[in-house]
């Protein structure tokens, strides 16, 4: 197992106005084989212009890997500007000891990131594969389509053990989401596939969902009017939902989402 440490150096984030910092370059399959030296000279964006790795970071490589998936990147420091973290990551693990920037996990297709601390807007956008855990609150459009695109979420799993905030899944077609807090309003909008479970309060979710699956543990708010109830199901946590189909404004032909409410 190799560690790649990064710790972003107290200097790069002084002033009044925090300059973004896009990391998609230092994934653990971009990193591995790579000496210490290779990576400090690995190239990343600080705002308009791309600066070396090392300029930015204070690097430290411990251990040995025989594959990217034996890679484990741990970043440190002030993060709340550092955008696109794990991007298009296909193996490995990435842990970040702190609040993250947009683009988390964004189109990942492999491996583990872990943010210990809160990530702003459209986290796990894209994602087609491997595991995203978010321990404080996620910022708007949590695994969503980004503008212009039609499908967003496909594949892999995404735990919030916060609040979420509006437009989760937009777009989704597969994985799975599961939030421990709050959702804000629309959750799983032109939701196509997968699964959102929302442990606590959710509202107005499902709006034009054409498929998948929305489980809401706590309580709906506004809840869609074209909606039809089915059924009381009882689920595998033992507790009984109200089952309902939608969304019914998309055609009943193209309405298969289901949409659960506990009872």
């Amino acid at each position: 197992m190799q560690q790649i440490s990064l710790k972003l150096k107290e200097e790069v984030m002084k002033g009044v106005a925090k300059i973004p910092i896009v990391v998609d370059s230092l994934t653990p399959d971009k990193l591995f084989g790579k000496s210490e030296s290779e990576i400090k000279a690995e190239k990343v964006w600080w705002g308009n212009r791309q600066e070396n790795t090392g300029d930015l970071f204070e690097v430290g490589v411990d251990g040995e890997a025989g594959s990217a998936s034996e890679v484990k990147i741990v970043l440190d420091g002030d993060l709340s500007r550092v955008k696109y973290i794990g991007a298009g990551m296909t193996a490995g693990e990435i842990e970040a000891n702190g609040d993250v920037d947009m683009h988390c996990g964004a189109m990942m297709r492999g491996g583990k990131i872990t943010v210990h601390g809160n990530a702003d807007c459209w986290a796990g956008r894209e994602m087609h594969g491997g595991e995203l855990i978010i321990e404080g609150d996620a910022g708007a459009n949590l695994c969503a389509m980004y503008r212009g695109e039609i499908t967003g979420m496909t594949g892999g799993k995404v735990v919030v053990e916060g609040d979420a905030g509006e437009c989760v899944g937009q777009y989704m077609a597969g994985g799975e989401i599961l939030i421990k807090g709050n959702a804000d309003i629309l959750a799983g909008l032109n939701m196509k596939g997968g699964r959102i479970t929302i442990e606590g309060n959710a509202v107005m979710p499902g709006a034009d969902m054409t498929g998948g699956e929305i489980i809401v543990k706590g309580k709906v708010e506004d809840m869609m009017p074209s909606f039809r109830f089915v059924e009381v199901s009882t689920l595998d946590d033992g507790a009984q939902y109200k089952k309902y189909s939608g969304d019914l404004a998309m055609t009943e032909k193209r309405a298969k989402g289901v949409l659960y409410v506990k009872a």
